[in-house]
């Protein structure tokens, strides 16, 4: 019985991992080749921007809501429908000749993917108990990270072998091999054990066993999960370090490079190094800090959180001090994997909150917020620069969102915390 169920929880895992390595594909497809689209269609700089901009508006926005849909109708319905309608939304895409349908499918894909993460969340929830959730959340989390390399290398690999193929291609192919993904997953996923005639796991703390005896009496009521979120110790910090984290890593990956060009007058970074090199860093902080924060080392997910935040306000106070590119790239190495690390910390925070009743409401306001610091990381950047006049104050600025995150995880920090495994919480 012990087998199949540890054989189900990661055929479910690993089938969902490998179908999410493509999801950024899907995701970022129009924004990568916004050139080639713009040219096409003939659109101004601000209707790009604005297309550009809605599909992280309405990923957040569908968050709060698809996270209680995958609590309520199943997470792998929502998986297999959010990947289904991206694919075929980012085909659809290809097909217009004006940017106000651009802007409504786009918008909608933004939405839809929304979906696949969270049903994800909420299926893991249902195999991964106490002092394992940090194996199975970094493992699939570090797909994630990995997503953005995939969703950098494909259009150029299929560029390389079909030079003539053109931009609409580089849309549409990613797209079908995500759809081919999803099948994969829609085959070999498991919703939950009682699907296989395996008995669910035993909760391991008293703690978590009360939560989840709330919450499951509130389902049953048909009550909403929201308020009673709302209203939990620490969580609107949670909520904080969310958009704090996303808003230091876009900065990263965007201004960065763009401060370098500035100041060397050339380009110090080649593109490709760039946007490679903070995504594998990312895939592999989440993957060992997830795994040993949740799994071996600390009960105190607040304490990681503060370690890692001010590790990265340490390498961020060290950028401009370097001039040479292997150093800038070790260092963006290094603070995608403590940033990523707190990521995906967020997530075994959220299914601890929500067991296996609401996880993917919390996971869905987590990411949620996550979210609106993407949207707003470009007008934020922007501002402080054009008002300093100086690639410099992005530097500036993220040291004082770390600062933040630090208090945060000061704020959401046990108390005589000692070091030990989660399960003896």
């Amino acid at each position: 019985m012990e087998k199949s169920f540890n054989r189900y929880k990661w055929i479910s895992l690993l089938s969902f991992a490998f179908m999410y390595n493509f999801v950024y594909t899907s995701r970022f497809s129009v924004n990568n080749m916004m050139e080639n689209f713009a040219r096409d269609i003939s659109i101004t700089e601000a209707q790009q921007e604005m297309i550009s901009a809605s599909v992280f508006v309405f990923y957040a926005l569908g968050s709060f809501v698809n996270g209680y849909l995958a609590d309520r109708y199943g997470g792998k319905k929502l998986v297999v429908t959010g990947g289904v309608m991206s694919a075929c939304l980012n085909i659809g895409v290809t097909l217009q000749t004006s940017w106000i349908p651009v802007l409504v499918i786009w918008s909608m894909n933004g939405y839809f993917q929304s979906m696949i993460w969270l049903g994800g969340i909420s299926i893991f929830a249902n195999w991964w108990k106490e002092g394992e959730r940090g194996k199975g959340i970094g493992t699939a989390n570090f797909f994630s990270g990995m997503s953005h390399v995939t969703a950098y290398v494909l259009p150029l690999m299929i560029l390389s072998m079909a030079p003539g193929a053109g931009w609409k291609n580089n849309i549409i192919i990613p797209a079908l091999i995500l759809l081919g993904f999803v099948m994969i997953f829609s085959i070999l996923g498991v919703e939950k054990p009682e699907d296989r005639g395996l008995k669910p796991y035993e909760a391991v703390s008293e703690r978590h066993r009360k939560r989840e005896r709330i919450l499951k009496k509130m389902a049953a009521e048909g009550k909403k999960p929201w308020k009673f979120f709302a209203l939990q110790k620490n969580f609107w910090w949670w909520c904080a370090i969310a958009m704090l984290s996303s808003l230091c890593r876009y900065g990263l990956l965007y201004w960065i490079p763009l401060y370098y060009d500035e100041r060397q007058g050339a380009p110090l970074l080649s593109e490709s190094f760039s946007n490679l090199i903070l995504p594998i860093g990312m895939a592999f902080g989440t993957l060992i800090i997830t795994w040993v924060a949740g799994t071996k080392t600390f009960n105190n997910k607040g304490i990681i959180v503060i370690a890692m935040a001010a590790i990265c306000g340490t390498l961020v106070v060290m950028f401009p001090m370097i001039d040479n590119t292997q150093s800038v790239l070790v260092g963006i190495f290094l603070t995608g994997f403590v940033l990523y690390g707190i990521n995906g910390i967020l997530w075994v925070h959220a299914i601890d909150q929500g067991c296996r009743v609401f996880a993917g409401t919390a996971a869905g306001i987590f990411n949620g917020f996550a979210y609106i610091g993407t949207f707003a990381q470009e007008f934020i950047f922007d501002a402080v620069t054009n008002l300093f006049g100086t690639n410099l104050s992005v530097f500036v600025l993220m040291e004082i969102f770390c600062i933040m995150m630090v208090v945060c995880g000061m704020a959401v920090s046990k108390k005589n915390t000692v070091v030990a495994p989660e399960v003896k919480e």
